[in-house]
């Protein structure tokens, strides 16, 4: 049964739960609410667990180096991992609102970005692709985590400014806890993004030796490096400060954070489309979107 999951099955699930999740922010009181969104994102999960084990299957690569598509998969798996887990140590936590957005806006585009199997990955350098890829995917989670915390921190700092008052389904931990969370998750992505861009520059150069090449101008890699140069910029200012302004460092992560998002989403769409006129290495046009336009175009020609 699980070896015919597609990607709308869990998506569907996903829906269900951000669903419930507006329904709990509109002041609707239901105690059924919160186990409803438990069992609904852990289905979809269940689901898309089989989905990356069989996509693993078929194209023989470990899931971070099969496709684009398939990085997206895992990308957005372990954003619905932590909700699960924040959900199991704090149920009222309204962390789903901001999530699920973004975890759907990953699975959507997972549609129209590269899903052929990756020919650059040699089996020589497999083992430090697999590591690139890793660290690459966990420092990309943690700038989105630190998106969805500066979003909170910036909407319960307002909060508490003009004194409103929220539905029973919308609470938020404190300014000092938030801001905490921040520092911490800044701090583990800086390393894990620096070491992983380190490893794929070492990869990049290894691999213009072969027969396929890595172009160092892929509009992806430029804007991941721009990413990796705000983000430096945030953590050198929290250790130089003994008293930085949270506020501000929430506003430059968020700025950070949609720069990443609209790196492994805006530009993928756009490059595998071909409506950005780029080869890009991550983008070797199969993707559904991309073969349906050149199937019409060659029965037009014909």
């Amino acid at each position: 049964m699980l070896s015919n999951v597609t990607v709308f099955c869990f998506m569907a699930s996903y829906l269900v739960a951000f669903g419930l999740e507006v329904a709990r922010f509109k002041r609707k009181k239901n105690r059924y609410f919160r186990p409803l969104i438990f069992l609904s994102s852990l289905a979809g999960l269940v689901a898309q667990t089989a989905y990356i084990f069989n996509r693993s299957r078929e194209t023989q690569l470990p899931p971070l180096l099969s496709s684009s598509h398939d990085w997206l998969i895992v990308f957005s798996w372990l954003l619905v991992a932590i909700f699960l887990f924040v959900n199991l140590v704090d149920k009222e936590l309204a962390i789903g609102l901001f999530l699920f957005p973004l975890v759907l806006a990953l699975v959507i585009a997972s549609y129209f970005v590269d899903n052929a199997k990756n020919m650059l990955v040699e089996p020589a350098i497999q083992s430090w692709a697999m590591l690139h890829a890793s660290l690459l995917v966990l420092g990309g989670v943690g700038i989105v985590l630190c998106f969805v915390i500066s979003a909170m921190y910036l909407i319960q700092h307002r909060r508490l400014k003009q004194k409103q008052n929220f539905s029973e389904g919308f609470n938020l931990p404190s300014l000092s806890k938030l801001a905490r969370l921040n520092r911490w998750a800044l701090m583990i992505s800086a390393p894990l993004l620096t070491v992983g861009m380190g490893i794929g520059i070492g990869l990049g150069v290894y691999v213009q030796k072969g027969p396929h090449s890595i172009s160092f101008f892929d509009p992806v890699i430029i804007v991941y490096e721009i990413v990796w140069v705000i983000m430096m910029i945030s953590v050198i200012f929290i250790l130089r400060t003994k008293r930085p302004n949270q506020k501000h460092i929430a506003q430059l992560t968020i700025w950070t954070g949609g720069l990443l998002l609209l790196t492994v989403i805006g530009i993928q769409i756009l490059t595998n489309a071909r409506i950005l006129d780029f080869d890009s290495w991550h983008s070797q046009y199969s993707s559904p979107l991309w073969e349906s336009q050149r199937s019409t175009a060659g029965r037009i020609v014909s």
